[in-house]
């Protein structure tokens, strides 16, 4: 049976060690291989407790090339298996991975999944997404509310899309 989801904010509590706590093979020159999760966006989480590492859509963490950070109010531990919930546009979008590393950032840990390699391509399109929102509406309240949807978005590309990490 999985818990109820947990609300991720930006405050959170320090219930866990300080400092990077790694899987086993988590070192710090994959962390640029994660996508962020902008903190102004809504997600949620879910314990799993089915094991879908024997899925065969499920990568070894060796195979693996993309992930997502989070921020979150609660300790997540290591090698825990979540679902991932971020309503846009009117769908809940759902990701599932495994917890590979957390960070305790004093008002808050952020945590980094391995995504399912079914979950991997869908996700960055969707993290693209809630950037591309992020802006639009660090914009609209810099520049005002009759700015040029389109025009913001092909700005965010060209700035942004490049570095945007990807899937191998």
């Amino acid at each position: 049976m999985a818990q109820a989801f947990q609300r991720v904010s930006r405050h959170g509590r320090s219930d866990a060690p300080r400092g990077w706590q790694y899987s086993a093979t988590i070192d710090d020159g994959l962390l640029s291989g994660f996508i962020h999760h902008p903190s102004a966006f809504p997600l949620s989480y879910k314990r799993l407790w089915f094991n879908f590492n024997k899925e065969k859509n499920h990568p070894s963490e060796d195979e693996q090339t993309i992930g997502l950070c989070f921020r979150s109010e609660k300790y997540i531990k290591p090698g825990i298996k979540v679902e991932i919930s971020i309503p846009l546009r009117g769908e809940i979008q759902t990701f599932r991975g495994k917890v590979v590393l957390v960070r305790n950032m004093n008002d808050h840990f952020e945590i980094g999944i391995w995504l399912t390699h079914e979950d991997v391509h869908r996700a960055r399109v969707v993290e693209q997404i809630c950037h591309i929102e992020t802006y639009l509406r660090t914009k609209r309240h810099q520049d005002g509310p009759f700015i040029n949807d389109e025009r913001v978005a092909e700005e965010w590309v060209s700035k942004y899309a490049a570095a945007f990490p990807s899937a191998g």
